[in-house]
């Protein structure tokens, strides 16, 4: 899978994508319960998703735009952000992007490169065989599979000259 994916990116066509979306580096989109956080019903947490704040803050020192993305609304969606804060995380935008660049400001609809949710296809899931909490995001696996891919998508946009973010850390 990795391959194909670096493939894409090498060919130029997921940076075309990502040159379009973002004006202002790559932005992911980031469900919070059983992703973020462990949860055992909704809208109950119970305690933050191993490796998530540190794969997180790693993607937005890079120069990465995290955006909420949840279904959470009124005061669960302070919840949830609050303590995110609590945990030592702020996101760059909550259920919108940071900035409005040339889209319509009336669409609801969020832009993101990569959206990282326990309901998506694809994403990596750890089981709590115990029944104690809800299946939720692998984020080591996470981190494994899409930093070098986040990389590389910078490198990229740098060598076009479409990177706006922060310098690439090592």
């Amino acid at each position: 899978m990795d391959v194909k994916i670096n493939k894409l990116t090498a060919d130029g066509f997921l940076l075309s994508e990502v040159s379009r979306l973002s004006k202002r580096g790559v932005s992911i989109a980031v469900d919070f319960d059983s992703t973020i956080c462990l949860t055992d019903g909704y809208p109950h947490i119970v305690g933050p998703n191993s490796g998530c704040f540190s794969t997180l803050h790693k993607w937005q020192d890079m120069g990465c735009k995290i955006l909420l993305h949840t279904m959470r609304h009124d005061e669960d969606l302070d919840m949830a952000v609050n303590w995110c804060k609590e945990q030592g995380f702020t996101f760059d935008g909550i259920n919108c992007n940071p900035e409005n660049d040339d889209r319509d400001p009336y669409c609801d609809k969020m832009y993101a490169v990569f959206y990282i949710d326990d309901k998506a296809f694809g994403v990596p899931l750890l089981r709590d065989n115990n029944g104690i909490v809800r299946d939720h995001v692998d984020w080591y696996e996470i981190d494994r599979m899409f930093t070098p891919l986040l990389k590389e998508i910078i490198i990229k946009l740098k060598e076009n000259n479409k990177w706006l973010g922060k310098d690439l850390c090592s």
